[in-house]
């Protein structure tokens, strides 16, 4: 923002170079460009012509011809002042000077990597509002492949639209191309609100093509949310089976199959299952806390809190509907956690830790377990291809709770840890369910 001009400041009127010719004429200059294109006035200070433009620009002419033009104004809390040699030079140059003030965005002067530096800079949100560890690297990354080469040297006030359209174009598929359009987007409103931006438009560039392959069209259910979860895409109770089996015969044994079936059958996150502890499991009630997660960030493990920062209860059955006694081979475990953690074998107290006794990395465990059992299960074909993911065990908990279980949808999206319960509906209840029956009845 502007600072104003104090009342006591007395602006100087001496030109600061000498007269070459002889003054002016004594009377009123004719108006030029800066009085036409400005919505300035005459005046007279210390006996000399000046023009006071808004922002509270002060502009000087020449008192000799030929003479210099300048200009001063407050700027950021300091006394700014620039010239020209001619009225209709300085007038160009005063441009991007009330472009700036009347944005009041000092910024603009200022290069790209200044803009993004603020836009990854953690204090510029309040505590509560920061990013997540993971969404900060994914920003920095985005940033500095993409962003920095582009308009990191390129002065603020001269990023424009085509500059952003070159960012987000530099992504190579449109996925990628999504990601880069959100960081844009928010890095523009960050930019707005710090003083470093006054364009909104910046924001309004979208991934093209150009000479590379489009993706396939994703085709989906007219009068369904786009979050809609498809029936195909949830394993069945036989899939999950079979599955199990896959990963019993492997190194860990049963202790994987349980796992997959933890995740099946009580909605945790991949995150969440490999750091759930020995203290988090209520055997007796069958209640697991979810407290915490772990994220891996650049190569790093950290332990943070859930998804959203919001903390959740959530709860397993006896029986799997395909009859896997889940509480007695959750309980057995336990005692087995509890058992390496007093050998020392264990120090973290985890119900499925990795070989070495600490948090499984999601790649280590996809290349050493999940690879072979989704292969032996017909998870995966031989190029690795198919329609399950490990994530589609949740999927499968929210599924049989709420049509196997009859659980209250409000119930089942607190347990699996949705915004809210709309969520929950739109992914799994759906919108078209019955329609067909509901006209057939009525056209009978």
């Amino acid at each position: 923002m502007t600072q104003a001009l104090p009342a006591s400041f007395k602006i100087p009127t001496k030109s600061p170079q000498p007269a070459r010719k002889a003054a002016r004429p004594a009377g009123r200059r004719a108006p030029g460009r800066i009085l036409v294109t400005g919505t300035g006035r005459a005046a007279t200070r210390g006996g000399g012509e000046v023009i006071e433009l808004e922002h509270g620009i002060t502009v000087y002419p020449a008192r000799a011809e030929p003479g210099r033009w300048r200009a001063v104004w407050y700027e950021d809390g300091q006394r700014q002042q620039c010239e020209a040699a001619s009225e209709n030079k300085l007038a160009a140059r005063l441009e991007k000077v009330t472009e700036r003030l009347a944005a009041g965005a000092p910024g603009m002067k200022r290069p790209g990597a200044d803009l993004i530096a603020w836009y990854l800079d953690p204090d510029r949100l309040p505590v509560a509002g920061r990013w997540s560890r993971k969404h900060a690297h994914t920003q920095r990354r985005l940033c500095e492949r993409f962003a920095a080469p582009v308009i990191g040297a390129v002065a603020c006030q001269d990023i424009t639209a085509g500059h952003m359209q070159k960012i987000v174009n530099a992504a190579p598929t449109a996925g990628e191309g999504d990601r880069v359009h959100r960081m844009i987007s928010a890095l523009v409103s960050a930019g707005l609100d710090g003083g470093y931006l006054a364009d909104p438009r910046l924001a309004g560039v979208h991934w093209q093509a150009g000479n590379r392959a489009l993706p396939a069209a994703r085709v989906s259910t007219a009068g369904e949310s786009g979050l809609w979860v498809d029936p195909a895409e949830i394993p069945s109770e036989g899939d999950i089976g079979r599955l199990g089996r896959a990963l019993a015969a492997g190194r860990h044994g049963e202790r994987d199959e349980l796992m997959a079936n933890v995740a099946a059958y009580s909605g945790l996150r991949w995150g969440e299952l490999t750091a759930l502890t020995i203290g988090q499991v209520d055997t007796g009630s069958r209640v697991i806390t979810v407290d915490r997660k772990v994220v891996e960030v650049a190569g790093h493990l950290y332990v943070e809190a859930p998804k959203n920062r919001k903390f959740r209860r959530t709860i397993y059955p006896r029986r799997t509907p395909a009859g896997y006694p889940l509480a007695d081979r959750l309980a057995a475990r336990i005692e087995a956690a509890r058992a390496g953690q007093d050998a020392g074998t264990n120090p973290l107290g985890l119900i499925f830790p990795s070989p070495a006794g600490k948090h499984w990395r999601s790649s280590n465990f996809q290349r050493t377990v999940l690879r072979r059992a989704y292969l032996a299960a017909g998870w995966r074909d031989g190029d690795g291809n198919g329609r399950w993911t490990w994530h589609s065990l949740r999927h499968v908990f929210c599924t049989t709770a709420l049509f196997t279980w009859k659980l209250d949808p409000t119930d089942v999206s607190r347990m699996a840890g949705h915004a809210n319960y709309r969520i929950t509906l739109d992914m799994y209840v759906g919108s078209t369910a019955g329609v067909l029956d509901r006209a057939r009845t009525a056209t009978e």
